[in-house]
């Protein structure tokens, strides 16, 4: 586009603009255009006269004589070419001229011939349209007529620009009077003083503060009402600020009303033209909130912890020192913005922000721990008190932020969490280990220990009697050793939990006194029970406190030799519901050093460094025994003299059974199992052949599965009247073995009973048991007696 072009689509954008200022497009006919145009013919001597406005595309008539024409097409008009002249454009025969003879209104009706227009310019010389004159036959205006059509075109945009400044007028007068009801019902003051501050004019706000009626205060000058304290001060601000050229002024100042009232008021004044134009409202209570504030802020400013005011919007106002230490961010950065919008960062809990800012919306306190940020970008854990503070018409006043930086002890948190998952994880894999030890020494233990059993009771050789014997000893002796170190292992992981059975306490504490008998009298000890008989029916783990009873008689009587051990049991106490008992273990024996009664319960650890060589063990026994103790909430006592015997104590409390448990074991009956079918799955020959031997006695019939796939085929295709099924074997399991049968539907095999044989003591195991759908289970190395025990339980009618 040329330089030209773009100065005239300048000139025309704002020609444009000019004419859509005066908002008369689109609008209804007037009298006065029609009158200026009527005014026009008769001065030209033509038929038809029109007042056209023109905008980007179309002809708007404002006035048409002698024709009907609404709005016409831009391009195909006269006025075109009216306005791109400066004088009154003339055509004489419009039919012989080039420009026009094609022009619908000159072929057909009205069959135009003579044109003339003057362009209608206004006062910024911008052209809006034209006053234009017609007539059917040719002609020529003569210069009076020019002239005269020129002053009707002056006369058209006069009163165009006559109605614009009317409504205009009209517009401002509407707009004082909606500004003088707004000043005559507001609450604050709005008043003209001249120079000298006398009241020039003054709403009706002056009665409810001053006590003055608005005739009273015309007059009267405005600091006569001020407090004379303040006149000093406000009088050095003003001066001040004229000399500076400042003509705003905001200030709070105390005036006193009509009866003496002191009122503080918040003051606008602005200085323009020799009037002082003013606007006060009442700050009185703002001022007493401020003065407390005051003294809220002293104290806020005093302590550590950071302290945040907002407004009833929840924006800041203040904040202490302590929160700029803490965040970063002081006041400037803070005030009239959401404390929220700018502690907010990546890993915020917004959600946890809007539910704040919802309760604070229902105007009730709230307490949050929110990740947030430092101005510098550090992420910073902050706790956040948030307390509303209600005015005496209950709205919302301020809100009230306490903040504590708590970075320290999350950190601390997420050490203690990492902690307990590290425990959790270093507990797991001591489970673990505690499985596949379990399972790898027993294994091979059982085989060590069943084949000893076997030989013995198969008629050995006199010579071979003392040899098996040794061996039974070191294999039953190295499976106590494991036994110590397992069930140490178990506490240490949690894995062991106490039962709670009902059992006979007499029966239980007999049953180890005979069965340490024969040990005791061979060092040439007494070995006496002292037992309460007051002592109820109880229930509990039995088998967990007859470990902890043997081990410390087996310990009195490892150490005393020619000398007198005894187990005394008593009732210290007991209500309808549990009973406490004392229990005491005393020896004559070898006693312990005073500075060694620390150590003993340690693991691995044993009073003198010559113990273990001399008398054996693990220096596990009394660390298991502690940590029995305490699963049932008790502690052991010791007292000892060197070489003069040692007495632990302890108290357990037990609930109270509701029926008597036989102290008397029922005797096994002769098993009568011939015919019956019994099929073992073992991945270890050395275990199949052991449990073959044991079995073959009892006249079974037996079968064996080297896996978990092979039984299954195996229990499919015969009855079996029980099953002995191996936890460990490669590929399915016995736990996935055994839910597998299960789920073959129909009777047999829901309800065929199976028994795990497992080297693994590990409480989750023996909860897996259940859960798969076993009967029960056998450890190994397996003990004949419960072998027999469970036959007789499964198999005998």
């Amino acid at each position: 586009m040329s330089t030209a072009q773009q100065d005239s689509s300048t000139h025309e954008s704002k020609r444009i603009n000019a004419l859509h200022g005066y908002s008369i497009l689109n609008k209804p006919q007037e009298d006065q255009f029609d009158h200026m145009a009527k005014l026009a013919s008769f001065l030209c001597g033509t038929p038809i006269a029109i007042i056209a406005l023109v905008d980007e595309d179309l002809l708007w008539f404002k006035s048409t004589i002698g024709i009907t024409y609404n709005e016409m097409p831009q391009g195909i008009s006269f006025c075109e070419h009216t306005l791109t002249g400066e004088q009154t454009f003339e055509v004489y025969d419009a039919r012989s001229d080039e420009r026009f003879k094609a022009h619908p209104s000159v072929v057909g009706k009205p069959h135009i011939r003579f044109y003339a227009g003057t362009a209608l310019i206004d006062e910024d010389g911008s052209k809006l349209g034209a006053l234009c004159v017609f007539d059917t036959a040719p002609r020529k205006l003569s210069d009076a007529q020019k002239e005269g059509l020129e002053i009707l075109a002056r006369t058209v945009v006069a009163h165009i620009s006559l109605k614009k400044k009317s409504e205009a007028l009209i517009a401002n007068n509407h707009r004082y009077e909606e500004l003088l009801n707004i000043t005559a019902v507001s609450p604050e003051i709005h008043c003209i003083l001249d120079y000298t501050g006398k009241v020039l004019f003054i709403n009706n706000a002056i009665t409810n503060i001053l006590e003055y009626t608005v005739e009273e205060a015309i007059g009267l000058n405005i600091w006569n009402f001020c407090h004379r304290e303040d006149i000093d001060r406000i009088v050095k601000i003003i001066e001040e600020g004229l000399r500076n050229k400042i003509k705003e002024f905001v200030i709070d100042f105390r005036i006193v009303s009509k009866t003496g009232v002191i009122r503080w008021l918040g003051w606008s004044m602005v200085a323009k033209n020799g009037r002082w134009y003013a606007y006060g409202r009442d700050i009185t209570e703002n001022k007493k909130v401020e003065h407390e504030l005051m003294k809220l802020s002293f104290v806020a400013s005093k302590v550590n912890n950071a302290i945040v005011i907002n407004d009833a919007n929840n924006h800041v106002t203040w904040v202490n020192e302590a929160f700029e230490k803490i965040t970063g961010f002081n006041l400037d950065d803070l005030k009239g913005r959401r404390l929220g919008d700018l502690i907010a960062g990546p890993e915020t809990d917004m959600a946890l922000m809007e539910r704040a800012r919802a309760q604070t919306k229902l105007n009730q306190s709230f307490t949050v721990d929110l990740l947030a940020y430092r101005k510098d970008g550090q992420p910073i854990w902050l706790s956040i008190y948030n307390t509303v503070v209600f005015n005496d018409l209950g709205n919302v006043e301020i809100e009230v932020e306490i903040i504590i930086d708590i970075t320290d002890k999350k950190r601390v948190e997420r050490e203690m969490l990492e902690a307990k998952e590290q425990a959790l994880q270093l507990s797991e894999a001591k489970e673990m280990f505690l499985s596949v030890m379990s399972h790898e020494i027993r294994t091979p233990l059982n085989a060590v220990i069943g084949m000893t059993h076997l030989l013995i009771e198969n008629d050995p050789r006199a010579s071979q009697i003392e040899d098996l014997n040794i061996l039974k000893f070191s294999g039953e002796n190295l499976l106590n050793i494991i036994n110590d170190i397992l069930d140490f292992t178990k506490m240490e992981t949690g894995n062991l939990q106490l039962e709670a059975l009902p059992f006979s306490m007499k029966a239980l504490t007999t049953d180890i006194i005979t069965s340490l008998y024969v040990g005791a009298t061979k060092k040439g000890n007494i070995l006496e029970l002292l037992y309460d008989d007051q002592i109820p029916h109880l229930s509990g783990d039995k088998t967990r406190l007859y470990q902890i009873l043997m081990n410390l008689l087996g310990n009195a009587i490892k150490f005393t030799d020619q000398g007198k051990i005894i187990l005394s049991v008593k009732l210290l106490e007991q209500d309808a519901v549990n009973a406490s008992l004392y229990f005491e273990i005393s020896d004559t024996g070898i006693g312990i050093p005073e500075d060694k009664l620390s150590y003993i319960f340690e693991t691995f650890t044993q009073a003198k460094t010559d113990i273990s060589r001399k008398y054996g063990g693990t220096g596990l026994g009394l660390a298991i025994t502690k940590k029995l103790l305490e699963l049932y909430n008790s502690e052991i006592q010791v007292k000892s003299r060197e070489g003069a015997g040692t007495t632990f104590s302890f108290t357990l409390r037990f609930a109270k059974a509701s029926a008597a448990v036989s102290e008397v074991k029922p005797a096994l009956q002769p098993l009568a199992l011939s015919g019956k079918k019994i099929l073992i799955v073992d991945d270890n020959e050395i275990n199949l052949l052991i449990a073959k031997r044991i079995l073959t006695k009892y006249s079974l019939e037996i079968d064996f599965a080297l896996s978990g796939e092979e039984a299954l085929e195996m229990v499919q295709k015969n009855i079996y009247d029980l099953v002995f099924m191996d936890i460990k074997m490669p590929g399915i399991d016995g736990f996935e073995t055994t839910v597998r049968i299960r789920n073959l539907g129909g009777n047999y095999f829901s309800t065929v009973p199976i028994i795990a044989l497992t080297a693994s003591t590990l409480n989750n195991e023996i909860v897996r048991f259940k859960q798969s759908g076993m009967n029960g289970h056998i450890l190994k190395p397996f003990k004949l007696e419960e072998i027999r025990d469970l036959l007789s339980a499964y198999l005998q009618p």
